[in-house]
């Protein structure tokens, strides 16, 4: 379950990018719940994003992405487990009738499946529900299960600490941010050869500056004979006058 119901302004379910049942609490939030499935990052089990303070968040089940836009004052744990019960009550409804068991999906085809489900998952949810202390322990365990799903990689540890990086709030808009958060999952990874290579590069100016005293002691050191042989030639010639002679 989770805490405050009313911290969910959007859900959906889709396969692919096609929206095909939603629930939403502001106009114009279906219209951006399409653009960030449009690039949503494949490859992984759930994607989360924070900005403006609300929280854009994915959960893949293949075909299907189920997506939710929620305050970012709602963790992240809390929100996936709200998708969950939402995967949970389609896998319900289609082992009685099969209705995820097709070839092709018409934009909100299942609007009222979904309509059905998402006033169960509130009521659920609701503080005041006689189901919520029920389920208090079950959404729980089911939200710590979600949030250590990997995202790129098989150590549960290694996905948290990807999405914990995921999860920082930045400014931009919002669906535009999802692709260039999925630039920054690239450029986190090889944290330890950047560091490296910041190492050497270190190293080579370090070498630099040294190699630079050294010229400059030998130069001094040649200027220093230069000027002690001209000295010992002006004491010998007397001046100049070996050059007058």
């Amino acid at each position: 379950m989770i805490s405050n119901p009313d911290l969910i302004f959007y859900a959906c379910i889709a396969h692919k990018v096609t929206i095909l049942g939603e629930f939403s609490k502001e106009p114009g939030l279906g219209n951006l719940a399409q653009q960030c499935l449009e690039v949503a990052p494949p490859h992984h089990s759930m994607f989360s994003h924070t900005v403006r303070k609300r929280t854009y968040i994915f959960s893949f089940h293949d075909p299907f992405v189920y997506f939710a836009i929620c305050d970012a004052h709602l963790d992240d744990s809390e929100a996936l487990s709200f998708l969950n019960q939402l995967k949970s009550g389609f896998e319900d409804v289609s082992g009685s009738g099969s209705i995820l068991v097709r070839d092709n999906f018409a934009p909100s085809c299942l609007q009222v499946q979904f309509d059905s489900i998402i006033r169960k998952v509130m009521a659920s949810d609701s503080p005041n529900s006689p189901a919520a202390s029920r389920n208090l322990s079950f959404g729980a365990s089911k939200g710590k299960k979600m949030v250590l799903t990997p995202l790129l990689g098989k150590n549960p540890s290694e996905g948290l600490k990807k999405k914990r990086r995921l999860s920082g709030e930045v400014n931009g808009d919002p669906c535009k941010d999802v692709t260039a958060m999925e630039k920054k999952v690239d450029v986190d990874f090889p944290l330890p050869t950047q560091k490296s290579g910041l190492l050497h590069s270190g190293d080579r100016q370090k070498a630099k500056q040294v190699w630079r005293r050294h010229v400059w002691v030998v130069l001094i050191l040649d200027l220093f004979v230069c000027a002690v042989l001209f000295g010992i030639w002006l004491w010998v010639c007397r001046g100049f006058k070996c050059i007058d002679s």
